[in-house]
């Protein structure tokens, strides 16, 4: 390690490394005073990496001061040893990385011959360690808000995603704004916020508004598609009612058309003949779903796109089916987020992906009871 000078070295049934710090404190670390009184040497024994296979041991040489001012006495601080550890930081380092790969507790202590506990505890020294470097950590300027379940005494929890680095920014308990508005005051750069991403959640919408509010709120692609597409199916089981026991041709009608190879067009139009009152809908899906798609539009794009939008809208309105009504109803409340989502390709997608490897830890833990621990493993994993 950098900052000590080697002595000797003993090759026994484990390598025994004797080092001496190369710089000695000039003043006391108590009150800054220059007179120092040296009371007498000071060996400390810690655990090192390997050294060619074999377990290591550093024998520091160091001394132990008195100050002449205040007259409190103190052991010169270490460089990459920690006051208490019996082992080295990029040991624990080493160690920390390898439970995070995958090795279990259990495994990892009989390889390094340490206690099952002591490898749980090194592993959340560094989480807290990585956790508390969010308290001084500014609001990301592009963020994604959503939220994910967990287990039924504390059924959910809301992510902030940085989607600008790919990576989540932390998690909170609960999701109503009564839940989340200690956590939301104590945000730092909260007036630096850009762009925030959402599902179509009127509750999350209004705690944006507040909470940062010079953000433009734009909404998830994925989730507008999704519910065009419940609405627009829904109503095809009105039309046709016998659709909801024909999985096939529902198959047919959710995906896409330039996704259907040629057998499945040929089926898709035989379903046509059969019920001609399905085109009507699958035709207005097409075109609903190809206009909310679109990506990366110019500002007079986003413009002619608007107008498009309205003339859906309009149909839907005056078709005089309730579940059309309803759907004309939510993209006109969300009309502006939608317009924003043209322009913006940022999308809660990474938020999603990162919603499923926290299923993963959920799983490989068998749950957590609290919430701080399940918090610092998301942070040390995806943050």
């Amino acid at each position: 390690m950098k900052g000590y000078r080697l002595l000797r070295v003993e090759s026994k049934p484990e390598v025994l490394i004797e080092v001496k710090p190369e710089q000695q404190p000039d003043t006391c670390l108590c009150c800054g005073a220059s007179r120092l009184h040296s009371k007498g040497r000071y060996e400390r024994r810690v655990r090192h990496l390997d050294l060619c296979g074999r377990p290591t041991q550093l024998l520091v040489q160091c001394r132990r001061y008195q100050c002449c001012q205040c007259h409190r006495s103190f052991v010169q601080p270490l460089p990459g040893i920690r006051p208490g550890r019996h082992s080295s930081e990029p040991l624990r380092q080493y160690v920390y990385q390898l439970h995070h790969d995958g090795i279990c507790t259990a495994t990892l202590a009989l390889r390094r011959d340490m206690g099952a506990a002591t490898v749980g505890r090194i592993y959340a020294q560094f989480t807290e360690r990585k956790a508390k470097e969010r308290l001084s950590l500014e609001c990301p300027s592009i963020l994604g808000i959503d939220e994910h379940s967990l287990h039924r005494r504390q059924r959910f929890a809301t992510t902030f995603c940085d989607l600008k680095n790919h990576r989540v920014f932390d998690i909170t308990p609960g999701k109503r704004e009564a839940d989340l508005q200690g956590f939301l005051g104590g945000l730092r750069g909260r007036d630096k916020v850009r762009v925030v991403c959402i599902d179509l959640s009127s509750s999350y919408r209004a705690l944006i508004r507040r909470w940062f509010p010079r953000a433009m709120i734009v909404a998830d692609r994925f989730h507008v598609v999704r519910v065009v597409m419940r609405h627009l199916l829904g109503l095809a089981r009105q039309v046709y009612p016998q659709l909801a026991w024909k999985l096939s041709w529902l198959n047919l009608l959710r995906t896409r058309g330039d996704r259907l190879d040629l057998e499945h067009r040929l089926r898709l139009a035989a379903v046509f003949r059969q019920q001609p009152a399905l085109e009507p809908i699958y035709q207005l899906k097409e075109r609903l779903c190809a206009l909310l798609c679109r990506r990366s539009q110019t500002k007079a794009q986003c413009q002619a796109l608007v107008a498009e939008l309205l003339s859906f809208i309009q149909t839907l309105t005056t078709s005089g089916f309730e579940l059309a009504k309803t759907l004309a109803q939510t993209l006109s409340d969300w009309r502006e987020e939608i317009a924003r989502m043209w322009r913006f390709t940022r999308n809660n997608g990474i938020t999603e992906g990162f919603h499923r490897k926290m299923k993963l830890i959920q799983r490989r833990a068998y749950g957590f009871r609290n919430f701080n621990n399940y918090r610092l493993r998301v942070i040390a994993q995806c943050g």
